[in-house]
């Protein structure tokens, strides 16, 4: 029973962990500058200034964004196993397509407004199945 209660908890705090860590990473990546025109020139430069400094910020930020995720996921491996790592990976690319929708539609994931169709119905069932990947793993150690 308290594996069980272990895993649960072991699996949320994944769950919180790699669904950001996933989500600075994707919506860094696919993050565009906006295009703003207007007809004075002064405005024009200082625009392209501000868009070419939020640029250099976003790859920055996104760059050490993929570094915390690896060291997150070697983390996980070095100090338990290779399954509690491999939970961690299924948990952040089963939100991956929730984060594309939510970019595509600018609207965030809830039970009234969420994405329909396979897709999102698999990446539900390999959250779910991280679940049962982390209990294993933890068992593994365990016995």
């Amino acid at each position: 029973m308290i594996c069980i209660l272990e895993a649960i908890i072991a699996w949320v705090i994944m769950l919180l962990i790699g669904t950001n860590l996933i989500g600075f990473v994707v919506r860094g990546l696919l993050w565009s500058p906006p295009s703003i025109e207007t007809t004075n020139d002064r405005v024009n430069e200082l625009l392209r200034r501000e868009i070419l400094r939020a640029l250099i910020g976003n790859v920055v930020l996104t760059l050490f964004s993929i570094l915390l995720t690896a060291a997150f996921l070697f983390a996980l491996f070095h100090f338990w196993n290779i399954s509690l790592a491999a939970a961690a990976g299924i948990i952040m690319a089963s939100r991956i397509p929730d984060l594309l929708w939510e970019i595509r539609n600018g609207r965030k994931v809830t039970r009234k407004v969420c994405p329909k169709g396979p897709v999102y119905v698999i990446a539900l069932i390999l959250d779910l199945g991280a679940l049962v990947l982390v209990w294993y793993s933890l068992y593994e150690l365990t016995h």
